[in-house]
């Protein structure tokens, strides 16, 4: 009977207690997983593993972008507080179907507006979530177009594209800006 019951008890634990601390012993150092500095005592090979990792490049030999996953870097939120000509939005997740996979774009945006006036009425949430549907819509219509089906996404053209579509229902809009934008493949199956 104890037999059986260290069999079911005592096993499990010591083998979830083992692979604790292989995965301790096995997870890269916090330098290394984020690509930052690297100091002189890690081993030979890591420092070329953490430059490898930390290198995103965001052109291969040919000239196009990465199709894995790519990302914009993201403006400063401090800057656009400071500025309050800019209304937030907030962020939407658009997909884009194409034949092997689909595309998915999360994107945080934000309007540049050309008075002040317009930008205190539509941080007004009636407002904003109009705005925020005509956004929705010229992405859906940007998603069917070439801007979006590439493997890169060139953001001045989808900004003006979607800035062209949104002021012919909501005037005063100078800029479409994109806080932080991202693309993310996924292959169908």
């Amino acid at each position: 009977m104890k037999k059986a019951a260290f069999a079911f008890v005592a096993l499990p634990l010591l083998c979830m207690g083992a692979g604790y601390g292989a995965g301790l012993a096995l997870a890269p150092a916090p330098a290394e997983a984020a690509g930052t500095e690297i100091d002189e005592n890690t081993p030979h090979g890591a420092d070329e593993a953490a430059k490898d990792a930390a290198h995103t490049p965001e052109e291969d030999a040919h000239g196009e972008a990465s199709a894995k996953d790519e990302a914009q870097a993201p403006m400063d939120s401090y800057e656009l507080a400071k500025d309050r000509t800019v209304v937030r939005l907030g962020q939407m997740t658009i997909p884009v179907e194409k034949t092997n996979s689909v595309s998915y774009i999360v994107a945080d945006f934000a309007l540049k507006m050309g008075t002040l006036e317009l930008a205190e009425r539509y941080r007004r949430v009636e407002d904003a979530t109009r705005m925020r549907d005509s956004l929705l819509q010229a992405m859906n219509l940007a998603a069917e177009s070439a801007v979006l089906r590439g493997v890169a996404i060139d953001s001045e053209a989808l900004s003006r594209l979607l800035r062209d579509l949104i002021s012919k229902e909501h005037k005063g809009v100078d800029d479409v800006m994109f806080v932080s934008l991202y693309k993310q493949d996924v292959a169908r199956l």
